[in-house]
């Protein structure tokens, strides 16, 4: 008898987050937890994050990603070294200084995308050198498209 493969939950760290984008997140049982503020002192501030995003003066998140909330928009905020990554929803206006076409690669867009047949977070998975080739945390086989925004069941 073949054994499930399970797959731990992915951490993405060093996010921004809007306030509906994170509720959005712990609705659906992710972990969120805040690495930085804007209010708190320097002892307080998270030494793994970089200088630059220390400065930022924004609370920037850490997340365990248990199953993605439909609508979350992943994108890139900055330039140089304040340059992030975001998460808002599709119908929330954009960040400002949001790249324009949201500057992020397709594989990881897909990051955010949920299995097609439970909901729960994808992982990469590419052995044998198939792109977009994913599994979900409960062992289930996924494909993403090429523009990272679906995934379908294999």
């Amino acid at each position: 008898m073949a054994r499930k493969i399970v797959a731990e939950p992915p951490v993405y760290e060093s996010l921004r987050l809007t306030i509906p984008a994170r509720e959005a997140l712990v609705r659906a049982g992710n972990q969120v937890r805040q690495m930085s503020s804007a209010q708190a002192e320097p002892a307080q501030l998270d030494p793994a994050l970089p200088p630059s995003l220390q400065r930022l003066g924004v609370p920037l998140y850490e997340t365990t990603l248990v199953a993605p909330p439909a609508g979350l928009v992943l994108c890139l905020i900055g330039q140089g070294d304040e340059q992030h990554r975001g998460l808002r929803l599709s119908d929330e206006p954009a960040y400002p200084g949001e790249w324009r076409d949201s500057g992020i690669a397709w594989h990881e867009r897909g990051s955010w995308v949920p299995c097609p047949r439970c909901g729960s977070a994808l992982v990469w998975y590419e052995a044998g050198y198939v792109p977009g080739w994913r599994i979900c945390t409960r062992g289930h086989h996924a494909q993403l498209s090429s523009d990272g925004r679906a995934a379908v069941a294999k």
